[in-house]
């Protein structure tokens, strides 16, 4: 899941982006009725905002779909929990 795209230092090249899993681990935040397009209505998505990396835009191959953007905000926040405040 994309967290952030224009405030990098390359905008459309470059995301950083936190992990979608099928995983129901008790950390992980269902995306449930979040997504806007794309759901599998066979599997339950999760986002783990602690694993996050940057993707370069050339590796991204078949795209998901859409998440809200308030599940997004959200997501960003955890993620930022993880990373700035140590939790």
């Amino acid at each position: 899941m994309i967290l952030a795209a224009q405030n990098l230092p390359y905008p459309g090249e470059e995301y950083v982006c936190a992990a979608l899993t099928t995983s129901d681990l008790p950390a992980n935040y269902e995306v449930g009725d979040e997504w806007e397009t794309g759901q599998n209505p066979d599997k339950t998505s999760y986002c783990s905002p602690w694993v996050v990396g940057t993707i370069k835009h050339r590796a991204v191959a078949n795209p998901q779909g859409r998440i809200s953007r308030e599940f997004t905000d959200r997501m960003v926040e955890q993620c930022r929990t993880f990373l700035i405040d140590g939790e």
